[in-house]
């Protein structure tokens, strides 16, 4: 199980040969200028990170972190841009240097604190804002993968994936019938959701991702193309777990599950934390107490956030989204046992 603590740490700077290179990126830019500093882009691999936020004033903030080398910042021009719209970004650097281009024109520079100009929209290169992410295809293949190398591991594909089907139709009737009771107030039944949750989507071998990349099925849920900023622990609960099963007025964005769960997600004291972290943490901090275990901090704000409407209605939602995408994936193979989804 992965720690809290340890998902929101920064990562450790380790010397490397980052000296010079570059680092192309699609920056999805809801809406502009933005109300207030928002981040568009956190990319981390262990030894560099990129992060992108657009301020208020109509400018990006680019920061690059690598390791063995000093952060550097790069602000913009001020930029006028159409929105809801696709910002194509080229991140360039050698040693302390770096620039930001779009459309073929360099924006901004880690040599000038606060550059002069404008740029009109005309003049860097952007499209419309895209209704499926860009990685979806590439989250379906890599869960083929290694569905693939699991199998070679145990032997027997045929038996191991009949009972992969039988698992996950017992495991989502667990969820709906808790779902169902949380949905009526008996909200004692939320730790057994999260449990039941956490074996279906999480960790080294979820149950549905494992059925669908047999099935070659896609994961599809639909987000927020522009989530407004929550700041108390039940506003961002909620929010980590705004998913619908299709698109609507509010859900225009279609996203894989995976990538869903791997987004880092905002938390209290300005922390990030992937939504797969955070449905770890909900289960763990849910479940009855334990001899062994110490409450924490994260613990007790989980748990005072479960207390009011707005996180248990939207985990309930969330609980719906997975049993639909399960009922999908078993109708593609010819059943496996599993049940319609829960009603909304």
């Amino acid at each position: 199980m992965t720690d809290f603590a340890q998902a929101t740490r920064p990562p450790h700077a380790v010397a490397d040969d980052l000296a010079e290179g570059n680092l192309f990126v699609e920056v999805q830019v809801p809406s502009w200028p933005p109300g207030v500093t928002q981040t568009l882009v956190r990319q981390r691999d262990g030894r560099r990170a990129l992060t992108v936020r657009a301020k208020p004033s109509g400018r990006l903030r680019v920061e690059l972190a690598r390791a063995g080398h000093a952060t550097q910042v790069v602000r913009t021009v001020h930029l006028r841009l159409r929105a809801p719209g696709l910002l194509r970004l080229n991140v360039a650097w050698r040693g302390d240097d770096v620039v930001v281009a779009a459309g073929g024109q360099i924006i901004g520079s880690s040599r000038e604190f606060s550059p002069e100009g404008i740029v009109a929209p005309e003049m860097v290169e952007e499209t419309e804002a895209p209704l499926d992410h860009v990685g979806n295809e590439q989250a379906r293949l890599a869960r083929r993968r290694r569905a693939e190398v699991l199998l070679q591991q145990i032997g027997g594909e045929a038996s191991a994936t009949t009972g992969w089907l039988v698992a996950l139709g017992r495991q989502v009737q667990v969820a709906a019938d808790l779902t169902a009771l949380a949905r009526e107030g008996r909200h004692h039944h939320l730790a057994g959701l999260a449990e039941a949750l956490v074996r279906l989507v999480a960790g080294d071998a979820p149950l549905l991702q494992s059925c669908a990349a047999v099935a070659d099925a896609p994961l599809l849920v639909h987000a927020p193309v522009s989530p407004a900023p929550q700041q108390s622990p039940a506003g961002l609960i909620a929010a980590a777990f705004d998913v619908a099963a299709a698109r609507d007025e509010h859900h225009q964005l279609a996203v894989d599950l995976d990538i869903w769960l791997r987004h880092e997600h905002p938390w209290t004291g300005g922390r990030q934390v992937p939504v797969e972290t955070l449905l770890l943490a909900v289960a763990s901090a849910l479940a009855p107490a334990r001899p062994d275990h110490e409450e924490s901090d994260i613990d007790r704000q989980i748990r005072s956030a479960f207390a009011q409407g707005q996180p248990v209605a939207g985990f309930c939602a969330f609980a719906s989204t997975v049993c639909g995408l399960a009922a999908a994936v078993a109708a593609k193979v010819g059943g496996g046992g599993v049940p319609p989804a829960p009603r909304l």
